[in-house]
């Protein structure tokens, strides 16, 4: 609990000092994290902001479970070395925690917390209106004697939005194929997709994500969840 109110008044002092606000709230039936491959195994609500000045942003996001208790929550801070028309490039830092729950209880306590801390590399092109070339790449490396050594994580993705179907239907799609090596544990090729369909005057978009391992890896298997998102 001290992690997430530490979040929280981290959170409330951005909000107070920077300008631009926007977020997202999301209604899942199956909590999938940012690297699709871990998912929660049940209902979530993930939450996610970006607080802005200037070239500065602050990343929030807080995932629980649908019965309120922690799953992961990060806390990214990044900088825009380049954002024009055509160009966006980013580098972030990534504090984040990662609440493992215990099959039995030890000492009382239900969960196992797991501390990260990442260095994050983002970039995009825009060939085209309404379409964009999304590279990224993380390095995240334990903070504790628990949990995964180091991950890296290499994503390349290609977005087409706002697709007309019909006179009043947006659709949105963004495949993948990203590379994932948890240390000692997976090591490999996925590919992935998320797509959204939203009605012109819908508040609110409803989405379907789906990930793949490309050859077989213990531990791994086909992960989709669907659900709604809510912007703010």
């Amino acid at each position: 609990m001290k992690y997430l109110v530490t979040i929280l008044l981290i959170f409330g002092i951005a909000i107070t000092s920077f300008s631009q606000t926007s977020g997202n709230i999301q209604l899942t039936n199956n909590g999938v994290a940012p690297v699709p491959i871990f998912a929660l195994g049940s209902p979530a609500v993930l939450t996610t902001a970006t607080i802005r000045k200037g070239n500065f942003y602050f990343n929030p996001e807080f995932n629980l479970g649908i019965d309120a208790k922690p799953w992961t929550v990060f806390s990214r801070i990044g900088y825009y070395v380049v954002e024009n028309k055509k160009f966006t490039i980013g580098f972030a830092a990534n504090l984040n925690w990662f609440f493992l729950k215990r099959d039995q209880l030890l000492n009382n306590e239900e969960f196992q917390v797991q501390r990260y801390g990442s260095v994050e590399f983002n970039g995009q092109y825009h060939p085209k209106q309404n379409q964009t070339l999304y590279v990224s790449y993380w390095r995240s490396d334990r903070l504790d004697k628990v949990g995964v050594l180091f991950e890296d994580f290499i994503n390349l993705a290609y977005g087409v939005d706002n697709i007309k179907w019909g006179n009043k239907n947006v659709v949105n799609i963004r495949p993948s194929v990203f590379y994932l090596e948890d240390y000692q544990w997976v090591k490999g090729f996925f590919t992935a997709q998320t797509s959204t369909y939203q009605k012109e005057n819908w508040k609110c978009n409803i989405f379907l994500t789906t990930s793949w391992p490309l050859s077989n890896m213990p531990g791994t298997s086909f992960i989709w969840n669907t659900g709604v998102n809510i912007p703010f």
